[in-house]
């Protein structure tokens, strides 16, 4: 309960910041940064070294792949059937696709399942939704906006992300060795600040506004995202006899609200900012109260 009280609170707090503007503009974009280059690289330092690379972990992995391809494969088939526009079928493409499994995730989930299912949420950000933004997701971007990016420069775009070069380093230390004790209670102390600086964060960029044509793909989006993703990740965790912690967090990574970085990079490319706006800031609402009613229903 302290968890999620945690979670609310420090959302409410960057509400009240957002309200009375006495942060500068880009204070979200800092406490980002922050989080990226600090928080988020500690905290895989420190959990991943304790995750035993066993089937739970592919599971988790392949998981996040198949639920993302179930997610686009979904948004397309509407997109056509509905005839939606070019600029409202990229944002779409990109909202309902990834998940915000990594600043949103990563707080819900240690909330709701513990500390034991952080390693699973790392495993399926970094190695899934994070991947997916930065490759497919880029793509999907400038396909849809008629631009155009190099397969290098989304190499590189990975391959320099703090937490990504981070990842591998953990996964090297859990293969030869661990920290001394002293760098753990460090990593600790550091990667706790990760919770109440995203939600702030999230709290100062939350959009709430509402534009009449594009009610029904808001809507939709909605639906997708909250509700069909994660009952068909779970509908296929069932069908193939899969339980445990892995299996929570697959279920509660794929009902995620939108992914905040995948809102911004629809805005960057003008695929409906305003859409884009309206669905992050609507599923992260709903999605406090729909991730809570998946954890029990899981459990």
């Amino acid at each position: 309960m302290s968890n999620i009280a945690l979670v609310i609170i420090c959302l409410l707090v960057g509400l009240l910041f957002r309200r009375s503007k006495r942060l500068p503009e880009n204070a979200a974009a800092s406490l980002n940064l922050y989080v990226i280059y600090v928080a988020l690289p500690a905290l895989v330092l420190l959990e991943i070294p304790k995750l035993h690379f066993n089937h739970q972990a592919v599971i988790t992995v392949v998981s996040a792949w198949l639920i993302m391809l179930f997610a686009a494969l979904l948004t397309w088939v509407t997109a056509r059937v509905l005839s939606w526009s070019r600029p409202v079928t990229g944002a779409m493409m990109l909202l309902v696709t990834l998940g915000n499994t990594g600043f949103v995730g990563i707080p819900l989930i240690e909330a709701h399942l513990g500390a034991e299912a952080l390693p699973y949420t790392i495993l399926y950000d970094q190695l899934g939704t994070f991947i997916a933004l930065n490759t497919v997701g880029v793509a999907m971007a400038c396909y849809f906006s008629a631009g155009h990016s190099s397969v290098v420069e989304i190499l590189r775009n990975i391959m320099l992300f703090p937490p990504f070069i981070t990842l591998v380093i953990a996964f090297l230390v859990g293969v030869f060795g661990v920290y001394p004790e002293w760098l753990q209670l460090v990593l600790a102390r550091i990667s706790s600040t990760l919770v109440p600086v995203v939600m702030v964060a999230v709290g100062l960029q939350w959009q709430l506004s509402l534009e009449r044509e594009y009610l029904s793909p808001l809507l939709l989006g909605l639906f997708y995202i909250l509700i069909v993703t994660p009952a068909f990740a779970w509908l296929g965790l069932e069908l193939f006899g899969i339980q445990g912690v892995a299996a929570e967090v697959i279920v509660l990574e794929a009902a995620m609200p939108a992914m905040i970085s995948a809102g911004v990079l629809a805005t960057a490319h003008n695929l409906a900012p305003r859409l884009a706006a309206s669905v992050v800031g609507y599923s992260l609402l709903l999605g406090l109260v729909s991730v809570w009613v998946w954890s029990m229903t899981i459990r």
